[in-house]
């Protein structure tokens, strides 16, 4: 599943994708996101929702596509050495489901 959203977002590296209590939780790592400006976190957010939503909806597996109506969990996660010290930055937007 990460593989077909990453595609179709033309990014890399894949998401991680992990589904927990019902919501589908997909983390950006590497991208620089955490520290983008907040309109292009929230624009990228909403289209991966949608792409996700769609992969999901086309998957064979139910639990799966039932996820395609639930919230999905977006999430940036970025690290990088400050002073010597890795820091880490996470973003994260729950994007409600469309019920």
């Amino acid at each position: 599943m990460g593989d077909a959203i990453a595609r179709a977002l033309r990014i890399d590296p894949s998401p991680e994708c992990r589904i927990v209590n019902g919501r589908t939780v997909l983390t950006f790592r590497r991208l620089g996101a955490a520290r983008w400006p907040e309109a292009q976190q929230m624009e990228f957010a909403l289209r991966a929702a949608a792409v996700a939503r769609a992969v999901l909806a086309d998957d064979q597996r139910r639990q799966l596509k039932r996820g395609a109506t639930r919230a999905i969990v977006i999430a940036f996660k970025d690290a990088a050495v400050v002073g010597g010290c890795e820091v880490t930055a996470r973003w994260e937007c729950t994007v409600p489901g469309q019920r």
